[in-house]
């Protein structure tokens, strides 16, 4: 599991948990059978790719709720890959309707690992949506707040030793276009202004800014330990038809920013100089005929 995984894991199971209690004004309006096609485009470090995503509406026989089920298909990459017949079968499912039920990670063992950013950014695109909707987000100039204090965990004891980051959620309605009846988000996933992030080491405790580090990660390559810390944010905007809350576009810019060390011990005391690492990922999502 990567952070990103890990953090979308979070904003999901806030979503089910708030769908429950919360009622925002704003709703989506499914109906069965209904298709829609997607195009994303990801810049990964560098590395690009482009993929189509097809978005049927279904309906649980049993509950009657509501949710989408979305394919894969058409990719092309800088690495020239193509789907494994294990990617073009996966079925993922997300839902505005059923978060509960639907709005889950699919088994990312079954996938290419190229596929892992597609599948995880579109569960951050669909948990940030409904989380403004449960915050009744209608007007411009409306904004939200929604805080984390645990931090979610990626280590896997083996390979990964530490790895934790921890978000809050900060939601604003930037633009609302009546004539056009669209609503432009923005959804940040922001470090909290308090450390909730468990860091090893002491240097590790040296935040180059005034708001502490949010994310930590220690992972053991051969003889060495690999320690990095820093500031893990994203930026998301989301363009919804407010006539049925249906999802027009999505772009999200999600900058990493990490001091690293090389060290020979697994408590991070014997360590060579810090360098500096920054992984930026951009992200779009758009409608298309």
């Amino acid at each position: 599991m990567s952070f990103v995984v890990a953090s979308v894991l979070f904003a999901s199971s806030v979503v089910a948990q708030q769908v429950e209690t919360q009622a925002g004004s704003r709703q989506r309006r499914y109906v069965e059978g209904a298709v829609s096609h997607y195009l994303m485009t990801g810049d990964n470090d560098g590395r690009k790719y482009s993929i189509q995503a097809t978005d049927v509406v279904k309906r649980d026989a049993t509950s009657g709720r509501y949710y989408e089920e979305i394919s894969w298909s058409d990719l092309t990459s800088s690495t020239q890959q193509s789907l494994t017949p294990a990617s073009l079968a996966l079925r993922q499912t997300v839902s505005l309707d059923d978060p509960a039920s639907y709005m889950k990670m699919p088994n990312l063992a079954v996938v290419q690992p190229l596929m892992i950013g597609p599948i995880t950014d579109t569960l951050t695109f669909y948990s940030d949506l409904l989380l403004a909707m449960r915050a009744n987000l209608i007007q411009s100039g409306q904004t939200a707040y929604v805080p984390r204090v645990t931090p979610n965990s990626w280590a896997d004891g083996h390979y990964v030793l530490v790895g934790q980051d921890v978000v809050d959620f900060s939601l604003k309605v930037e633009s609302a276009n009546l004539a056009e009846h669209t609503e432009t988000l923005l959804i940040q996933h922001v470090p909290p202004p308090a450390l909730h992030i468990q860091l090893p080491a002491k240097w590790m405790q040296g935040a180059a800014t005034t708001t502490p580090n949010n994310f930590v990660q220690v992972s053991k390559q051969g003889d060495e330990f690999i320690a990095e810390t820093g500031r893990e944010t994203f930026d998301v905007r989301l363009v919804v038809d407010t006539g049925d809350g249906h999802m027009l576009s999505a772009a999200m810019h999600n900058p990493v920013v990490l001091a690293v060390r090389t060290c020979t011990d697994r408590e991070l005391t014997k360590c060579g100089p810090e360098s500096s690492k920054t992984i930026l990922r951009e992200i779009t999502w758009k409608l298309v005929p």
